[in-house]
C-alpha cells in the first residue's frame, strides 16, 4: 500500500512539474542599493484576458389564464383579448430578437382547437394581432444594441367559433425564442 502511494505521489509531482514548465513566465532579477524615487522600477507583467460571449436572459411568468368568453365573443372577428398583459423581460449584452411560436399545431382540450386561433398583441398597438403557428415565429421584440431588463408587455387574443369550440379546458404552450440578430 505504501509503495502505491509513493508511486502515485511521484507521478503527480512529475505531471505538475511538466505543467508548470509549459507555462510562459516573466522573471525580474532586481539588484541595487536603497530604493529611491529616482531608481529604476523593477517589475513583472501579467496580462489578463477574457472572452465575453453573447449573453442574454429572458423571463416570463409560467402561465397565463385567459378570460372566459361570453356569447358576444363567439364568431366575433375581434376575438376576446386579455385585459392584463403578460410581462416578458429581456436583457442582453448585444443585439437581440425574441420570437413567439406555438409549441403545437393545436390546443390540448376536448376539441383540437387550431393554434392559429390564438393571436398575440403588444398593448402599445392593441389592434395589430400576430397569429401564432407552430412553424413560423412572430417577432415580439428586437434591439440592435445591448439592453438591460427591457419590459415587453404581451397580450393574448383568442378567436372562438360556435361550431367547434365545445365546453372544456384548453391549453396551448407558447415558445418564446431569444436569438442574436
Amino acid at each position: 500500500m505504501k509503495v502505491t502511494r509513493i508511486i502515485a505521489a511521484v507521478a503527480m509531482s512529475t505531471v505538475l512539474a511538466g505543467t508548470a514548465q509549459a507555462q510562459a513566465t516573466n522573471t525580474a532579477n532586481c539588484t541595487g542599493g536603497t530604493p529611491s524615487a529616482a531608481a529604476s522600477a523593477c517589475f513583472v507583467r501579467n496580462t489578463v484576458s477574457a472572452t465575453i460571449p453573447w449573453v442574454a436572459r429572458m423571463e416570463i411568468t409560467t402561465a397565463t389564464t385567459l378570460p372566459s368568453p361570453t356569447a358576444e365573443d363567439f364568431g366575433a372577428p375581434g376575438g376576446k383579448s386579455t385585459t392584463d398583459p403578460t410581462a416578458l423581460t429581456v436583457s442582453a449584452n448585444a443585439g437581440v430578437t425574441v420570437t413567439a411560436t406555438a409549441a403545437t399545431a393545436a390546443w390540448s382540450g376536448p376539441y383540437a382547437k387550431p393554434a392559429t386561433d390564438l393571436r398575440i398583441f403588444l398593448p402599445a398597438n392593441p389592434s395589430t394581432f400576430l397569429t401564432l403557428s407552430n412553424t413560423a415565429g412572430q417577432t415580439v421584440f428586437t434591439s440592435t444594441a445591448a439592453t438591460s431588463a427591457s419590459l415587453v408587455n404581451i397580450g393574448y387574443n383568442v378567436l372562438y367559433s360556435w361550431g367547434s369550440d365545445v365546453p372544456g379546458s384548453y391549453s396551448l404552450a407558447i415558445n418564446y425564442t431569444l436569438s442574436s440578430p
